[in-house]
């Protein structure tokens, strides 16, 4: 049976017009060359080649199908290359589940890593509050989890990414706009809008509040932060976050950041791998430019 190694053999020996210069030249024995195309030849029915005394030139046969060779040839070792790229560069798809202000700088600077140095890595991220994150995380639906939490400790086979204080984040005429500091006692007649549940930070301040003898004054929850923002600037709610989420805006002067004190509340963000299944190669080298990137982010700050 004919096999791409027979057909090298022949198109080389046709290049060179001659056994023993193309033995020479690939390293091996002529009469294993023979042989290679002494099989070819049996398996085509045909002769290949004629002898003469200053080497051997191609029959008709030989004539009409060494394009077809040579083409054959290429394409199997155009094959090849590819093979040993896939094998070598990272490739797949990796699914990253991460919080909203995760992904404001971190998934576009992700983004451009991979393009620039890993191009077979292709990214799938999913957005939701952490307690949709940390579902999709313990389901298998995504290989990176990215999410926050804040209670104090570490969290089994997790890594903290960043740490930032809560704030009380509000309009600039919100009545308690212009306080320094607010302890967590005074929400209990607060009108507040809160990311939707299960959410890490609303199951805190419910959990602190009660242990405090009151109930939070939640009139909404929300499952988006640009929601959030927007009801905010609308009403006179108010919501409790970072004040990084909101950034552009306290930057802008629509909205003010009042620390939350007596409990202080600090957001961990964690970053966890699926436990599922081994981490892909492509996975291993999505978390550690999130490290990387993660790193660079606290830096700028």
């Amino acid at each position: 049976m004919m096999d791409i190694k027979q057909l090298k053999i022949f198109v080389d020996v046709a290049a060179n017009g001659s056994y023993a210069r193309t033995a020479a030249i690939v390293g091996v024995a002529q009469s294993a060359l023979s042989r290679q195309l002494a099989a070819l030849e049996r398996g085509i029915g045909g002769r290949l080649f004629h002898r003469t005394g200053r080497g051997v030139v191609l029959t008709e046969l030989g004539e009409r199908m060494l394009p077809r060779a040579r083409a054959l040839v290429a394409d199997a070792e155009a094959w090849e290359d590819a093979a040993r790229q896939q094998h070598t560069e990272p490739h797949g798809e990796v699914t990253l589940g991460v919080v909203p202000v995760a992904s404001r700088g971190l998934i576009a600077s992700l983004a451009a890593e991979l393009r620039q140095h890993y191009p077979g890595i292709r990214l799938r991220a999913l957005e939701a509050y952490s307690g949709q994150v940390e579902e999709w995380l313990a389901s298998g639906r995504i290989e990176i989890a990215i999410y926050n939490r804040y209670r104090r400790g570490r969290v089994a086979n997790a890594e903290a990414l960043a740490r930032a204080d809560v704030h009380l984040i509000a309009r600039r005429d919100h009545p308690l706009a212009r306080r320094r500091e607010l302890p967590v006692r005074s929400f209990s007649e607060l009108p507040l809008a809160m990311p939707i549940r299960p959410n890490s930070l609303t199951s805190m301040l419910i959990g602190l509040a009660a242990s405090q003898h009151f109930e939070l004054d939640i009139r909404l929850e929300a499952g988006s932060t640009p929601l959030t923002r927007d009801v905010m600037l609308a009403s006179d709610l108010a919501t409790v976050s970072p004040r990084h989420v909101f950034a552009r805006e306290i930057a802008s002067g629509e909205l003010v950041a009042i620390p939350v004190v007596r409990p202080r509340i600090v957001q961990t963000t964690w970053m966890s791998l699926s436990s599922h299944h081994p981490p892909s190669s492509s996975a291993q080298i999505v978390a550690r430019l999130i490290r990387r990137l993660a790193a660079r982010l606290r830096t700028d700050k």
